[in-house]
């Protein structure tokens, strides 16, 4: 199995840095090309690779290092800044999808908890395919790179919190009642992990941080960091929200530490040498082509669905908070990737029974077309929003 995992690795190592070359050469979004060698190096064409084991290890571990960077390189100070429209943002970009898709799921012939799961689905936001863009444009340190991750993030915390309460309904007992466990598992949970995480940025992270500093070991700080990441994910995890939350939160309270510099440029080292490209070629392991024909009608109504309604909700969101109609482009084009969050929670569903065999390939088609698609919206946004902002200084 180790052997064909090294293999595995050197066939999507070296497709992804051909495939980041060639993006860079016509000027596309690289994310986009590794999203396609995805595709193209799994079952799909090629089919010299799979969604082993071995290779969802090493896309985990991807997704959790990308986003402890993102907290690692983002603005604590511009994020709260921006939090009132973040929020506005968030609750657009998961009521809208929700309702609307709710109501196309019932148009298309399935039954009630089955229509507003599809909408749950369709409500999650790809934080990693955002930011990722955002990043690659050095897009994250301003009005409309802060709303949209803070309402990229957001919005998974809402979704994680609209499945529990979905599952909350569909098995309440009312001879039971609402008891205090299924108030704890719904809100307790969540509330406690954010109480935790600020009185560990505020008591705890500055003293293991100097601790380690004094460590006569190689990349003592960096080993620390991880620890502390890797120890968030798990927490998030057991507290009910997704460990790329916990990543996300303890990269941004090391934001401000003295080293956190010298932290992202070992940790970006190793995620996009080997983890972060395994993540997001795996994400294109699970397109089936027959299935792709078989469901096209399907697969397209959707994917309209899922960009139209994302599109409009971050947008609509934006200028209500008087955000400028380029930006509040670039926020609506940032919310539409559905992505590895969409593809988890369609996963529960299917488990769980809510989701059917019918439909469960076109769903999942749906969510690898908006991701393709988003970061080609994105780039186009940000370039319009770009070129109005010269315009303005010339």
């Amino acid at each position: 199995m180790t052997l064909e995992l090294i293999k595995m690795l050197i066939f999507i190592l070296l497709g992804t840095k051909v495939a980041g070359h060639l993006c860079n050469k016509f000027n596309l979004p690289v994310v986009f090309g590794e999203l396609l060698l995805g595709i193209l190096l799994g079952p799909a064409i090629l089919n010299m690779v799979q969604e082993t084991d071995g290779v969802a290890m090493f896309a985990e571990i991807g997704i959790i290092l990308l986003m402890f960077l993102v907290g690692l390189e983002s603005d604590l100070n511009l994020l709260k800044r921006y939090l009132k429209p973040a929020v506005i943002v968030a609750m657009f970009g998961v009521f809208v999808p929700f309702i609307f898709i709710s109501i196309l799921g019932h148009l298309i012939g399935m039954g009630t908890p089955e229509s507003f799961f599809l909408g749950i689905i369709f409500s999650a936001t790809s934080l990693s395919i955002t930011v990722q863009v955002l990043k690659e444009y050095d897009y994250l340190d301003n009005e409309a790179g802060s709303i949209t991750l803070g309402a990229a993030i957001l919005d998974d915390t809402l979704v994680v919190i609209l499945i529990s309460l979905f599952t909350a309904v569909i098995t309440f007992d009312a001879s039971i009642g609402f008891t205090v466990p299924m108030a704890w598992d719904l809100i307790g949970k969540k509330v406690l992990f954010f109480v935790i995480m600020y009185l560990v940025a505020k008591y705890f992270i500055t003293p293991v941080m100097k601790l380690s500093s004094k460590m006569n070991a190689i990349k003592a700080k960096t080993a620390m960091a991880l620890v502390l990441c890797f120890a968030f994910t798990i927490f998030a995890e057991e507290m009910g929200l997704t460990d790329i939350i916990g990543a996300f939160f303890i990269g941004l309270m090391l934001s401000s530490h003295e080293s956190a510099h010298e932290i992202e440029a070992d940790v970006d080292t190793i995620g996009n040498s080997l983890f972060i490209p395994v993540f997001f070629v795996s994400i294109g392991l699970v397109i089936n082509i027959e299935a792709l024909f078989s469901q096209f009608g399907l697969i397209l109504l959707l994917s309209l669905a899922a960009i139209v309604t994302k599109l409009a909700g971050g947008y609509f969101a934006s200028r209500m908070m008087k955000v400028n109609r380029k930006s509040a482009f670039v926020v609506g084009s940032g919310m539409v990737s559905r992505g590895e969050m969409a593809l988890i929670v369609a996963k529960i569903g299917q488990e769980a029974g809510y989701i059917t065999a019918e439909f469960f390939t076109a769903i999942i088609a749906a969510i690898i077309v908006t991701t393709l698609i988003s970061p080609l919206l994105l780039k186009f946004s940000i370039g319009l929003e770009q070129k109005e902002s010269d315009e303005l200084i010339a």
